[in-house]
This record gives C-alpha cells, structure tokens and sequence, in this order.
C-alpha cells in the first residue's frame, strides 16, 4: 500500500509537468487508477494489472514535462489544479488513500 501512496504522490508531482487539455487526461488518468487500486483491497494480480495500466498513464504525463521550463510546470500545475481527478486525488490524500 505503500508503493501505491509513493507511486500516486510521485504521479502527481509528475502530472505538474503536463499540458493543458492533457493534464486533465494525466490526472483523470490517474485517479480513476488510484481508485481501482483501493478497490482491489491487496489482491496482488489485479493491483499487477492496474499498474500495468498506470504505467502508459504515467509515461504519457512524463513525457510531456519533457523540455519544459519552470514558469511552463507552474502554469501546468495550476491548470491541473482545475481538474476534476485533482480534487478527487486531493480528497483521496486526505483520507490516507
């Protein structure tokens, strides 16, 4: 459960560096992942799988903060703060996931 909680806290940082409409697919992306892994409750063959998943969501977003600037991640980040899979990751922070 760990891994998971690093792997989603990781992710988000990661999601900083995306672009404006595909910063919404990243974090979309990811919570909806973050979700199907709470609900696999510790089986290890769906977990297996969904971050099988995760893995293309994850690449597809550290692509994308490739060759960015600074100033480029800080207006990314506020627009993935407009998301609706940010605030559903925020409330899944809050909660300890």
């Amino acid at each position: 459960m760990k891994k998971i909680i690093l792997s989603a806290a990781a992710a988000l940082v990661l999601l900083a560096s995306c672009g404006k409409s595909e910063v919404c697919e990243c974090i979309d992306g990811m919570a909806s992942d973050t979700k199907e892994m709470q609900a696999a409750k510790g089986d290890e063959t769906k977990m297996k799988a969904i971050q099988e998943k995760f893995k293309s969501t994850e690449d597809k977003c550290r692509k994308l903060g490739e060759g960015k600037t600074d100033a480029d991640k800080k207006k990314m980040e506020e627009e993935a703060k407009k998301c609706a899979g940010y605030a559903e990751m925020e409330k899944m922070r809050k909660e300890g996931m």
